[in-house]
């Protein structure tokens, strides 16, 4: 007598190939979430330093003196989207006449940062424009 069907151990075999592909493919989706989630965050925060890079640029040389972090003076509202985003420009003295004003972005209490370096140097005579 012939029977038709599938026994126990090629049921449960194929029970096992379909969940590792179901796993597999939820680990796929939930990991490109959370890469389009830190892009974002990327992008918000080098839109942030790019701002406040020019705004550094447009200053004059002698308002960045070396006396420790302070916060952006423009931008802030647009790190409104990244959780706990803080801010600070610092400048240092390089070599005589130059100034390294380095600008720096963290969020997620300290987890992710990006951060810009800005070279200003005195221009005697004023401003260029």
């Amino acid at each position: 007598m012939l029977q038709r069907g599938f026994t126990l151990v090629e049921t449960l075999a194929a029970l096992l190939i379909l969940s590792f592909v179901l796993m597999t493919s939820l680990l796929v989706f939930t990991q490109r979430e959370k890469r389009l989630r830190d892009a974002d965050e990327m992008i918000v925060a080098w839109q942030a330093l790019a701002n406040e890079a020019e705004y550094v640029r447009l200053m004059p040389y002698n308002s960045f003196a070396p006396d420790g972090q302070k916060p952006f003076n423009e931008g802030s509202e647009l790190l409104a989207s990244l959780d706990r985003a803080e801010t600070s420009v610092e400048a240092f003295d390089w070599k005589p006449g130059v100034r390294r004003v380095v600008l720096t972005v963290t969020w997620n209490g300290g987890a992710r940062h990006a951060s810009l370096t800005v070279v200003r140097s005195a221009v005697p005579g004023g401003r260029f424009w």
